[in-house]
């Protein structure tokens, strides 16, 4: 699918991004280095900064101060010569071409990127919000999560049972990294900890050799791992499976799979079997040219492409390619993704457990590596003032 020339092209083409996640944030930046001719940038996000999933780990093991996963986007945005509306959009009228709200008047778009994320997956599980807590919004865990562990404190002086659903690449992490921070909240309380998954096996994506190392290092912190469950209902006092298996647990932390956010329930545009948006491989809406969809919130047609950060960011080139050429009426460039990536999981101790094409190391210089990577991407998007 190309781009129109009518219909995007023009002195005041107005380009959206709705979410700042990692691909759009990519947008956002290079606009302020070298904005596009003819056109302006709004920005749509439900939050005035954006969070980095990779230093989340280590923000829990206090590694790093919690200001530093954070992309200061009013900052971002003004530094851009961007306007940024700071409010949850509740869909998109594609034929009007407008981002629709509840509490604001909507946003017209003459290009718009989709870039709003995902959601942990919570399909068939009966919960009371206010018992477990989601990692998403990533904005809001830290304040969330501490705010629960205050709630249960007073009730748990013994022992903290803790169970984290969801047993993929974000759930271990989170179980490496959440001692520290639990010991930084409550002090030295006694606590348990607990992986519940509905696979076979957990580490969904790991390497043969990765996984292992990954299984052993849990099982040599006392993490528990439960597999082949698939979990039905919480509440304050256990949680329970599909097939009968109670597991007693203070503390639930939702970290599974992924869901596509509200906002694109309400929108007519293409979508897979699960609500995510059906791209071509130019990034572009299967049933609109001048919308793209990016990261978590798109499945292309012709490709399998894994719901990690690691693609949303090298999609960011592609898309300001293609909003560029969609403005000056080009042809667009393809999305090629990357067959493999390499891992770097946290594992709260000084080290990581790295996993590249087959070959797999947990040592302190692996941290170190990640660590020069995440610092490196993040500061992309620090603002200097003047």
């Amino acid at each position: 699918m190309q781009s129109s020339k009518e219909s995007s092209a023009g002195q005041d083409t107005r380009v959206v991004l709705l979410g700042i996640g990692h691909t759009n944030a990519h947008v956002l930046d290079l606009w302020r280095r070298e904005p596009i001719a003819e056109a302006r940038l709004v920005c749509v996000s439900s939050f005035a900064a954006s969070t980095y999933s990779g230093m989340l780990p280590g923000t829990l093991s206090g590694q790093y101060p919690p200001g530093r996963l954070e992309i200061d986007l009013r900052s971002l945005a003004q530094a851009a010569r961007a306007e940024l509306v700071v409010e949850p959009a509740s869909g998109v009228d594609v034929e009007a071409r407008t981002v629709l709200f509840e509490k604001h008047e909507p946003v017209p778009f003459d290009i718009l990127s989709v870039g709003a994320g995902s959601v942990p997956n919570r399909a068939g599980i009966d919960a009371d919000p206010e018992v477990w807590v989601p990692i998403k919004p990533m904005q809001t865990f830290l304040m969330r999560l501490y705010e629960r562990l205050q709630e249960i404190a007073p009730q748990n002086r013994q022992e903290l049972r803790v169970l984290v659903i969801g047993g993929g690449v974000g759930g271990i992490e989170i179980s490496f990294c959440l001692p520290s921070y639990l010991r930084r909240v409550l002090g030295e309380v006694r606590h348990t900890i607990t992986i519940v998954d509905a696979g076979e096996r957990i580490g969904g994506g790991l390497s043969p050799r990765a996984l292992p190392r990954a299984e052993a290092l849990l099982e040599a912190r006392g993490v528990e791992v439960i597999t082949g469950a698939r979990v039905t209902r919480v509440d304050d006092r256990e949680t329970v499976c599909a097939d009968g298996r109670r597991i007693p647990a203070d503390l639930v932390i939702l970290a599974a799979g992924a869901a596509p956010p509200p906002v694109l329930e309400n929108t007519t545009l293409p979508k897979d079997s699960r609500g995510f948006l059906l791209t071509s491989e130019t990034l572009q809406s299967t049933g609109s040219e001048n919308v793209l969809a990016v990261g978590d919130s798109s499945t292309m047609v012709n490709a399998s492409v894994p719901k990690a950060g690691v693609y949303a960011v090298r999609q960011g080139p592609v898309l300001w390619r293609n909003i560029g050429a969609l403005v000056r009426g080009e042809p667009l460039s393809p999305y090629e993704p990357q067959h493999d990536f390499l891992r770097l999981l946290n594992t709260g101790d000084g080290k990581a457990l790295m996993d590249y094409k087959g070959w797999s190391a947990h040592a302190g210089w692996c941290w170190r590596f990640k660590d020069y990577l995440d610092s490196r991407f993040m500061a992309r998007f620090r603002v200097i003032r003047r």
